[in-house]
């Protein structure tokens, strides 16, 4: 039986993923920093581990006895400790080469890397530069690495939808940038339908796939979207400036325990388009993944049903 470890188990993909390969029949052990975030993941016959990517002993020990690593972090959110205030990048390149070198010492090569459309070494972001760097250095690793980079991920519990929805409930609408950054969207399950397909496919070793569905709409088309599946009038948007924005980026950063540059480097991201494209993975993996409409309102029903 496959065993696979799951790192970023309590971030929104980490925790779908690995309640999906526990249905799939397979074994998964899960990093978390605080354990008691995923006892949920426990009951469900995963093994939970303590540790953090800072720390190699606990790298280490995390990689020990599996077949295969799925990493899926996001250090723009927030840190707890010394890291708070280390740059971002340097802390996921530091947590990277950690399990790379676990890896390579316990001579497992599996490696399934969670990024994000657009990333690309000329980007005007910092964060998407150095996911680039992160990329590259994984897949020239020598181990079998493959990379996917979704756009705007649509599920409750996601940062990025749940900020969609909250908007599109209001009668106005503060987006930062102008509302035209065009983004490619893709629904939590089809995502996790990618995750799971590749890690046996050996046509994915080596590379990188943008994954999402057909539709690429702007910010301001996607809250008006979801206005209209909650039944909610489209909202006036009030349109904040990036740039000015950018000047308190490290006030929000010290206040919100961000690492340094974060949320400059977020920012930065929203002036170039997440489209991307989802071709290449289709040829390996077939299924075509929801439209954003349907994806939005199975999202959506999903929690309403719940209320």
């Amino acid at each position: 039986m496959t065993f696979v470890l799951v790192v970023g188990a309590s971030g929104f993909v980490g925790r779908q993923l690995a309640q999906t390969l526990v249905s799939q029949g397979l074994r998964v052990r899960c990093l978390a920093r605080n354990p008691s975030r995923i006892d949920d993941l426990a009951r469900l016959g995963c093994q939970v581990v303590q540790g953090d990517l800072a720390d190699p002993t606990s790298i280490e020990r995390a990689v020990q006895g599996v077949d295969a690593v799925y990493i899926s972090i996001h250090t723009l959110s927030q840190q707890s400790g010394n890291t708070a205030r280390k740059d971002f990048a340097d802390l996921e390149m530091t947590g990277i080469r950690h399990v790379l070198t676990a890896c390579q010492k316990f001579a497992m090569r599996r490696v399934i890397y969670v990024t994000s459309l657009g990333i690309r070494p000329n980007a005007t972001s910092s964060w998407t530069r150095g996911r680039w760097t992160i990329e590259q250095y994984l897949l020239r690793s020598g181990l079998e690495v493959t990379v996917i980079r979704p756009g705007q991920i649509v599920g409750r519990g996601g940062h990025g939808f749940e900020s969609m929805v909250g908007q599109a409930r209001k009668s106005t609408a503060f987006v930062i940038g102008n509302g035209k950054q065009r983004v490619r969207g893709i629904a939590i399950d089809d995502l996790v339908y990618y995750l799971t397909g590749v890690l046996d496919e050996q046509r994915s070793f080596g590379h990188a796939f943008d994954v999402g569905c057909d539709d690429v709409l702007t910010t301001d088309e996607m809250i008006d979207l979801t206005a209209d599946f909650l039944g909610k009038k489209h909202p006036r948007k009030i349109h904040l400036s990036a740039s000015l924005l950018r000047i308190v980026a490290p006030l929000i950063e010290r206040i919100a325990k961000m690492p340094k540059g974060a949320a400059q480097g977020a920012l930065d991201a929203m002036r170039s388009d997440l489209d991307g494209n989802p071709m290449p993975i289709r040829r390996i993996l077939p299924r075509r993944p929801l439209p954003y409409r349907d994806a939005v309102a199975r999202a959506l029903h999903t929690k309403e049903s719940l209320i």
